[in-house]
């Protein structure tokens, strides 16, 4: 085994970072993250250190915050990190002092200390720290002012290096075959969960990590899948049924894509046809609109105009997802594509990445699903997800 990418990629990461501790008024920046087989919360250490822990699980005697690794970063000073393992894997981290502990935030804290450190210190990972954990740091580093800044690594890495788009890529080619063998399987007559099974060979045959793929059919249509648990149903969709289906994953080195797409079983109607082509048609004109420094604001009261142009009902899905897409890395990134949710200031910017969806629902008709994962480039946009849009 190897890291994918080499050293220097991470040293340019640490010194962005690094600049960016400097540029909000810090001098120590502490970022935690939590493997354990979630994905959601691992990316801000995966980016700066390659780690990903492998343990889940309670507390023990012997063992606190199974699962969690920490980060410290000083501009000046080479990173350090913290793990809840005994060995750390050389060929694969990119950091090279490491320290084992069976109580990674005591560990952190203790380091700190011992570095004379005082005042306020950036913590990242706020929104999934556990209270008794971060009591830890209290205790340990009382000297120590934490000072909540989840955003710091996110607002570095939400801008691409050439080398995570070129891995980027090849996430694409896997999630558009996952996403082919998905819909043909809904639509050529297998179950739900045989049609999963079918996409789940496809991408871990291309060493991916699936985190959900969602199908869904008939009644439960409005609704993001139809048994939520799996993801899929042991349910077969009917002739003339819509069915929508979904991957979402870490599909190449902790990159995360979820495309989607909507077919029918058989021949679509003339109705279910406009419902399907309303929604592509919305994810398409919004991709051509994302270019460098176009505000994201502007982009969504499209989606909201044309999304009433079409007229319809609002699903259960179209309110669990106000939005008409997110920008994408190591996991689910800011900004959101929304009249609600986007900022003023969040501009399109070159080399991020964007997921691209709309949700639309007809009564008598049923509800349809669509998504694209998008490059920004400097001239053009370059698609990545090139799944067909009919089935």
């Amino acid at each position: 085994m190897h890291r994918y990418f080499p050293v220097d990629e991470y040293e340019t990461r640490w010194s962005r970072v690094h600049d960016e501790i400097t540029r909000r008024g810090f001098e120590t920046a502490v970022i935690f993250g939590r493997g354990g087989g979630t994905t959601d919360n691992c990316g801000d250490v995966l980016y700066l250190s390659n780690h990903y822990a492998i343990s889940g699980g309670m507390d023990s005697l012997i063992w606190t915050a199974r699962s969690f690794a920490g980060v410290i970063l000083q501009p000046g000073s080479a990173p350090q990190l913290h793990i809840d393992e005994p060995e750390v894997r050389r060929d694969l981290v990119s950091i090279e002092d490491v320290l084992s502990s069976n109580h990674p935030f005591e560990s952190v804290a203790k380091s700190l200390v011992e570095r004379g450190i005082k005042g306020r210190v950036a913590l990242v990972g706020t929104h999934f720290i556990p209270i008794k954990y971060y009591r830890q740091l209290e205790a340990v580093a009382p000297d120590i002012e934490w000072v909540p800044a989840d955003d710091l690594v996110r607002s570095v890495r939400r801008i691409k290096s050439h080398r995570e788009l070129d891995c980027y890529r090849y996430a694409g080619e896997t999630a558009t075959l996952g996403v082919n063998a998905l819909m043909e399987g809904l639509i050529g007559g297998l179950s739900e969960r045989e049609a999963a099974g079918e996409a789940a060979r496809a991408v871990i045959a291309r060493g991916g990590r699936i985190q959900m793929i969602g199908t869904n059919h008939g009644e439960t249509l409005g609704f993001d899948q139809r048994f939520p648990l799996t993801g899929y149903s042991e349910d077969v969709p009917a002739v003339g049924d819509i069915v929508t289906g979904t991957l979402h994953g870490a599909l190449y080195q902790g990159y995360y894509l979820d495309p989607g797409r909507t077919a029918v079983r058989g021949k679509a109607s003339a109705e279910q046809l406009r419902l399907i082509e309303a929604a592509s048609g919305i994810v398409h004109r919004l991709s051509d609109m994302l270019r460098p420094g176009v505000k994201l604001l502007d982009v969504a009261a499209e989606g909201d105009r044309m999304t009433a142009a079409f007229g319809g009902s609002i699903s259960p899905i179209m309110k669990n997802f106000p939005f008409y897409g997110h920008g994408i890395g190591l996991g689910f990134e800011l900004p959101r594509i929304s009249t609600t949710m986007s900022m003023p200031e969040d501009v399109v910017e070159a080399n991020m990445v964007f997921g691209v969806e709309a949700f639309l629902s007809l009564d008598g008709v049923g509800a349809a699903f669509y998504e694209d994962i998008v490059i920004i480039g400097e001239n053009t946009n370059e698609l990545i997800t090139n799944s067909p849009s009919m089935f």
